[in-house]
């Protein structure tokens, strides 16, 4: 039995869960975006399956598109923005120590805290996708690009 969970920036959609496993579908609204974070005790890995958009893997940037199917190791900064007119999904596969207290925001569009309650990291900063991108390199084998 899946279990939706709303958020600012669209909706996910649980189908499996346990702590070192998890399963997700991941939904963004146009012109939406997750938080810019990380995690200290989980890697996932990503598959894009409707809509367009880009993400942040470290310094770097990455067009998602359908098919495209990226691994984030533990530690990797990310994000998913959606900057199309159409939703942008994405399958997630969460490995290692899976909890939703283990996210770190480092800039959220929404104005959200850590889910630990710790507050923000780096500078607590709105992120908008495009100052945030502005000075990255774009598409770069470093991005573990797993197509």
């Amino acid at each position: 039995m899946s279990k939706m969970i709303a958020k600012p920036w669209g909706y996910y959609e649980d189908f499996f869960r346990s702590s070192k496993v998890v399963f997700k579908k991941i939904v963004v609204n146009p012109n939406s975006q997750l938080s810019l974070q990380t995690h200290g005790n989980r890697g996932e890995f990503w598959f894009v399956t409707e809509g367009t958009g880009f993400m942040v893997y470290n310094e770097l940037t990455k067009v998602l598109k359908p098919g495209v199917s990226i691994e984030i190791p533990v530690g990797v900064v990310h994000c998913i923005v959606n900057n199309g007119d159409e939703t942008l999904v994405v399958y997630e596969m969460q490995y290692g120590f899976c909890s939703e207290d283990d996210i770190v925001r480092l800039d959220d569009k929404y104005g959200r805290e850590n889910e630990s309650g710790l507050g923000m990291g780096v500078n607590g900063s709105q992120c908008n996708p495009v100052a945030l991108c502005d000075n990255l390199k774009k598409e770069n084998e470093d991005a573990k690009d797993c197509n």
